[in-house]
């Protein structure tokens, strides 16, 4: 008799991608190139909020290359639960949603993610707030900040 194996495919965590995460690499950046590969090498989903794209468009060819980078990537849309943890960071961190609503609805996406979350932004000002709201969230998410 033949015992059948159950394989749970290893994750280790997510990478998500702000507009500074993403940019860059749409123009070519080769650290930030290397930076994606290394993360799905060692088995982390890289990820985005559907906002980001709109944030970084582009036209002619680099819109065809942001159009392929997409099609790899876990482009995460805002949903309800998204909306609702965007409005809890919010409250919690005490920034203007006027301001802060995309920086918000991008650490709401990152916090909904699987852990562990690196979140690739140089925001140094309300990205950093939101994150630490993020942990007062059901299952206080942690979601790390990666600078570039």
């Amino acid at each position: 008799m033949s015992k059948r194996l159950k394989i749970k495919a290893k994750s280790e965590g997510t990478l998500v991608l702000d507009t500074q995460g993403l940019s860059p690499h749409v123009d070519g950046d080769e650290g930030m190139r290397a930076r994606i590969e290394v993360a799905q090498q060692s088995g982390r989903r890289v990820a985005l909020s559907a906002l980001t794209p709109l944030e970084v468009r582009r036209s002619g060819d680099a819109a065809k290359r942001l159009h392929f980078l997409l099609s790899r990537f876990d482009v995460k849309p805002v949903s309800d639960a998204v909306i609702d943890a965007a409005e809890k960071l919010l409250d919690t961190s005490g920034l203007d949603g006027h301001e802060c609503l995309v920086d918000a609805l991008v650490v709401a996406t990152a916090a909904l993610c699987t852990p562990p979350v690196l979140l690739v932004t140089s925001d140094k000002s309300h990205i950093p707030a939101l994150c630490k709201a993020a942990e007062e969230l059901p299952g206080s998410p942690r979601v790390k900040i990666v600078n570039v």
